[in-house]
């Protein structure tokens, strides 16, 4: 099965601690979705150099700006996949220090720490959860999802417009940010 991380990019704010995010083109699967950066790991790299390639790749950043901080987490997708989730600290001055890279990633935003800790997730069942009951954001993103729609549960934050769900929210809400 092939396998996949992503770096969780942790960077200091004017106010605190934020992640940095992207937000993925209308060129690549899943287009709108907020995500971290990543992608497949290579034959003969271990997670981190994969996190830490994909960051620079889709942020246009140095690796020299990147400091890793501990071991990968994995997590087990509903259909096996496995992502390793790679914490880091990001040494960036503002969103000016990066170049997205327009094929997968049409736009970055901190999302702050403090905003998470002050703003739990919503959980939804999303087999036994109607429409009606689901943010109109939310139930964007589950339109490219035929299978998920029916069996999966997911985190949900709402941060000033932009939905974070399934994968994403899931590693937010086990590093206890």
């Amino acid at each position: 099965m092939t396998e996949y991380a992503v770096l969780v990019p942790i960077v200091e704010a004017e106010n605190g601690e934020a992640l940095l995010m992207e937000v993925r083109s209308e060129k690549v699967k899943q287009p709108g979705e907020i995500c971290f950066p990543g992608g497949r790991i290579e034959e003969g790299e271990k997670p981190t150099d994969t996190a830490v390639r994909e960051a620079c790749e889709e942020l246009g950043i140095c690796p020299d700006v990147i400091t890793i901080g501990g071991e990968p987490e994995l997590q087990v997708m509903g259909d096996g996949r496995r992502v390793w989730a790679v914490r880091a600290r990001v040494d960036i001055n503002d969103l000016s220090d990066i170049t997205l890279s327009e094929d997968e990633v049409s736009e970055a935003f901190l999302l702050p720490v403090n905003w998470l800790r002050n703003n739990p997730a919503r959980g939804y069942d999303l087999s036994r959860t109607s429409d009606e009951e689901l943010p109109e954001k939310l139930l964007e993103y589950l339109s490219h999802y035929s299978g998920f729609r029916s069996t999966g549960e997911t985190d949900y934050w709402e941060y000033e417009g932009r939905g974070i769900w399934g994968l994403t929210a899931r590693i937010i809400r086990r590093f206890s940010f």
